[in-house]
């Protein structure tokens, strides 16, 4: 089965605020600074997410199995382990090649389809437009985290779906990596 791309996209927004950088400086040697702040906790070692927690979305990382986000425009997100039931997986980040702000959140759309997409046969293990069942998405920045705080990233998530449009997002156990779905 092959299936037409679903461009759909979530705005990251937010900007931490000073006082939460420089309390995270100066925590920053402690273990996990994040699960102090009601974060999620991670292997020393691995980096992977051992027990849920919100997450700053500037935070999360690749391999990070998250909950869906609940809005258009997210700063924070629940992250959890990825044995446990999530909605999302981030597989890939990237730098956009904007230089300044292109005066639209939809103008990342092309970059983020086609960096998205063409990370996603590496992650999956088949091109996304064999996948029966998988979908992707993405992050990128608002104006006002772009303005406020340098953003420029777009991050890239893989979900699955259950119907041919991709917009109905059914929960996994386990990552998604290699699945080949």
């Amino acid at each position: 089965m092959t299936h037409t791309a679903h461009r759909t996209r979530i705005l990251r927004g937010g900007v931490a605020s000073a006082g939460v950088l420089v309390l995270a400086v100066a925590l920053s040697g402690c273990a996990s600074v994040s699960s102090l702040l009601g974060g999620a906790e991670r292997d020393a070692e691995t980096e992977e997410v051992t027990q849920g927690g919100s997450e700053s979305v500037f935070d999360i990382k690749p391999g990070d199995c998250l909950a869906d986000p609940q809005s258009d425009e997210v700063s924070d997100i629940e992250v959890v382990p990825c044995g446990e039931e999530h909605d999302y997986e981030l597989y890939h980040e990237f730098t956009t090649e904007h230089t300044e702000w292109p005066g639209s959140n939809e103008a990342f759309d092309d970059e983020a389809f086609d960096g998205c997409g063409s990370a996603f046969a590496e992650f999956v293990g088949l091109p996304f437009e064999e996948s029966p069942s998988l979908w992707f998405t993405w992050f990128t920045p608002t104006q006002q985290s772009w303005e406020n705080g340098d953003d420029r990233t777009i991050q890239c998530m893989v979900y699955k779906s259950d119907d041919d449009q991709g917009s109905n997002v059914v929960p996994v156990t386990g990552t998604l990596e290699d699945s080949q779905q």
